[in-house]
């Protein structure tokens, strides 16, 4: 009992606690959002300092007097609530709870420090416009502080203050018309946000802004309010340019400009926003609005070029403005943000909070670095495969279903000419049209705005040139060496978009010379992002890969083991008409891969000196012309594919195709059982039935067998027991005594006193009169007279005594 009053006590102290206003509580909404999680992670820093401070103050007392020391009355810890966008989140690292956002208004009350994101979630402004509200009532109530503890304000969680920080976007600034006409390239300054002017779509967020001000020159001396003018951020898994990095990395053929490109865009790595959010809270300044963004003026162009060049296919393409929306992934939030046209200066954060930038590179230059946390962020991992074999084992079916799963591009000998010519080709047409094809006529301001990239089209030129010589090359129609197949293998894997989302190497290579050609490692650097492998190898891995392309080697080598029979039986079960598929054709690359296979000169030694184990799968069915259980060996070897754009929409097809195929499977499943129950519950009423009809008969013919059995003692009865036994029990009901077994023993034993009742000659009525002459003898033996019998005629004497008929038995 006393430990569940505790627990309760317990219980009703924590409600209390949450319920009370603490400084030292912080509240951040979003908190799984992509601003979220960086300003989580960053606050996250006041809660380490505070349980350092809290060690170093707990050692000062080890060692000391204990009697002599004060004692210390335990303060509210520091802590961090907040709202999250998934509402299967339960729980973070560093959170003290998840508040529901149905009742975050009341627990934002309770906060310290407030940071409010409505930049990110639109649907944010309305929680923020209702706080707000809330917030100007309560403090129209409290009691101002005196001007001493408002100069003595150190942030921190340390004074006595509310703050709270507005993350908002900079669509309040769009169409702001230049300081100076003459000057349009002129930045604003954090001192201009009296001049802004919103965009039609961000009139609310202009309006919250607006409100934050007001309560931060009103209420002085109760809140510190600042308002953070948020630019485009990017970095890590990407928000507003995803769609740019996504296409990139999947080498879409053309990647969009909207427009011609010029058009400034502040930039601003979510990193260094969390930053800023975590030094205005250790060190609130009085400001009423900061500027978020970076000091490089980046244009749109110089955002999406760069990732084209560096990471994607090189290819661009100018489209209107108005067409962005025919694009899906792109929205109404991602088509303003990348149509805005703002050129500012963050002079706080320079000047006086001295921001530690996460990278003081531009946009172009750090493309490198955030490609490689975009990949890590998003799960992209680039799966590179050798499928090695003896000829018409099931190659070909293998790479392609192979490709065709996790998104790889398919490389084979055969198709590699093809393929080369098909890339060049359609990209020698589009520097034919060029660029802006689909804009409209240029003015002589665009045309000044594009003549900025002639030093970038000045590279290009020799690029093209180079193209163009290689298709002319390729459509000559004359037949190419093994050493030109080599070389265009060996440019095929090292294309970007072979390097970015993998490759399937069909039947290739066959011998060991190739397989030391094709992944020489000559000049090429071996890094994709320019940076090289940042961990230190072992001692004896140090010379391993020193004469070796690194980034094209391949994960995983499948080696395909089939028999000279079986490779002969299948190749007989192939249609008629091609002739790599004749007996003595087939004979004869059988012949030489058997030879190329020895053991001391096959290809698989190379890849097995780099610790690169082949997977050896046998084949054996015929009937398995698929390859699906072949795929399913190397699928498990390889594991689940990334999911991206391109393969995204395939992946979703075939988990929908397999969760379809399982429940039309338990759906037969459930169909036949449901008609096996049905058909066992006819059966058992089917033997149910029979069973009653074989029973009843049975019962019937016991029945009669028990009649005849029964016949002679019910005969029995009738005849000897029932006629006694019948008088008797009338008379028992006559009479009704209070014993009527003992009455009826009584009575039977009076009519039979001798026991000859069970005699079967036994006769009541002859007993009655054989005891009454017995009487009339004794009688006449008293008396001593003589009497003579009675005789009939002499006749009848005499025919009477002839046959000796005895007189008593006459009697």
């Amino acid at each position: 009992m006393k430990k569940s009053v505790e627990k309760l006590s317990s219980e009703k102290s924590s409600s209390l606690t949450e319920s009370l206003f603490s400084f030292k509580r912080y509240f951040i909404n979003n908190l799984d959002s992509y601003h979220g999680e960086y300003v989580l992670r960053e606050v996250s820093k006041v809660l380490q300092k505070n349980a350092e401070s809290t060690q170093q103050s707990s050692a000062i007392v080890v060692g000391e007097d204990v009697d002599f020391l004060p004692q210390v009355v335990p303060e509210q810890p520091y802590e961090i609530i907040g709202t999250v966008v998934d509402p299967k989140v339960k729980t973070l690292d560093n959170v003290a709870r998840i508040v529901p956002k149905s009742e975050c208004l009341s627990q934002m009350l309770t906060c310290g420090t407030v940071v409010l994101d409505i930049n990110y979630d639109r649907e944010e402004t309305a929680i923020a416009t209702d706080y707000l509200q809330l917030l100007k009532e309560l403090l129209e109530k409290q009691i101002p502080l005196n001007v001493t503890d408002v100069d003595n304000d150190d942030g921190g969680g340390e004074s006595k203050k509310r703050y709270l920080i507005l993350i908002s976007t900079l669509m309040t600034w769009a169409v702001t018309k230049p300081l100076d006409p003459d000057a349009p390239e002129m930045p604003f300054i954090e001192s201009d946000f009296r001049k802004r002017k919103y965009h039609p779509n961000y009139k609310i967020f202009y309006d919250i802004e607006n409100e934050v001000i007001g309560i931060a020159r009103k209420y002085k001396s109760q809140i510190g309010a600042i308002v953070v003018g948020c630019g485009v951020t990017y970095g890590g898994r990407e928000d507003v340019l995803f769609y740019w990095f996504q296409k990139a990395w999947e080498c879409e053929h053309l990647l969009p400009l909207l427009g011609r490109g010029g058009n400034v865009i502040p930039l601003i790595n979510v990193q260094d926003l969390a930053q800023i959010v975590y030094n205005l809270i250790m060190d609130f300044p009085k400001k009423l609005y900061i500027l978020a963004v970076e000091q490089n003026v980046t244009k749109q162009r110089e955002i999406i070029k760069p990732l084209g060049r560096i990471v994607g296919s090189g290819m661009f393409k100018c489209i209107p403005a108005e067409d962005a929306f025919l694009i899906p992934e792109i929205n109404q939030r991602i088509f303003d943000l990348m149509t805005l046209n703002l050129n500012m200066e963050p002079t706080f954060i320079v000047e006086t909070m001295g921001l530690q930038w996460t990278s003081e590179l531009s946009f172009a230059e750090n493309v490198p670095a955030l490609i490689k946390q975009f990949k890590k962020e998003r799960g992209l991992k680039s799966f590179k495969v050798v499928v090695y074999g003896p000829p018409i084992v099931g190659k070909t079916t293998l790479s392609k279903l192979i490709c065709e799963a996790y998104g790889l591009v398919y490389i084979s000998p055969e198709t590699v000419v093809q393929d080369l010519m098909e890339d060049l080709t359609w990209r020698v047409n589009h520097w034919d049209v060029g660029e802006t094809a689909a804009l409209p006529h240029t003015t002589g301001e665009e045309d000044q705005s594009v003549a900025a990239d002639s030093e970038d089209n000045g590279e290009e030129e020799g690029v093209q040139e180079a193209a163009k010589q290689t298709l002319a090359t390729l459509q000559s129609g004359r037949a190419f060496n093994d050493d030109e197949i080599l070389t265009y293998l060996r440019q095929r894997l090292l294309c970007r978009e072979a390097l970015n989302r993998g490759w399937v190497l069909d039947g290739f290579p066959t011998n060991l010379s190739q397989c030391s050609v094709l992944f020489d490692k000559g000049d090429e650097p071996d890094s994709d992002t320019g940076e090289e492998n940042e961990e230190e190898p072992f001692d004896e891995d140090v010379d391993l890969y020193t004469n070796v392309l690194k980034k094209i080697l391949p994960d995983i080598v499948v080696s395909l083991e089939a028999t000279d029979d079986f490779i002969c039986e299948k190749a007989m079960r192939q249609p008629e008409g091609d002739t790599r598929l004749g007996e003595e054709a087939v004979l004869k690359r059988l012949g030489e891969f058997r030879a190329g296979d020895a053991r001391d000169v096959t290809p698989l030694n190379f890849f097995d000196e780099l610790d690169i184990h082949p997977l050896i799968v046998p084949v054996k069915e015929h009937s398995d012309y698929c390859m699906k259980n072949t795929y399913a060996a190397v699928a498990l070897r390889m594991g689940r594919p990334c999911r991206y754009g391109k393969l995204i929409a395939q992946i979703e097809a075939a988990e929908r195709k397999e969760k379809k195929d399982l429940d039309t499977l338990r759906a037969k499943e459930a169909l036949v059982i449901a008609e096996l129950e049905k058909k066992m519950k006819e059966e058992r009423e089917e033997k149910m039935e029979y069973w009653s009809e074989l029973y009843a008969l049975m019962r019937e013919e016991e029945e009669a067998a028990l009649a005849v059995a029964g016949e002679p003692v019910r005969n029995y009865l009738v005849t000897h027991i029932f006629p006694t036994l019948t008088t008797a029990l009338l008379e028992v009901a006559k009479v009704r005594p209070d014993d009527p077994i003992d009455f009826l023993a009584e009575y039977l034993f009076k009519l039979n006193p001798s026991g000859k009742m069970l005699e079967p000659g036994y006769n009541l009525q002859a007993e009655k009169l054989l005891g009454k002459i017995k009487i009339l003898d004794e009688a006449l033996k008293e008396l001593d007279i003589q009497i003579e019998p009675l005789m009939p005629p002499e006749d009848d004497v005499e025919s009477t005594s002839k046959k000796g008929i005895n007189i008593m038995s006459a009697l």
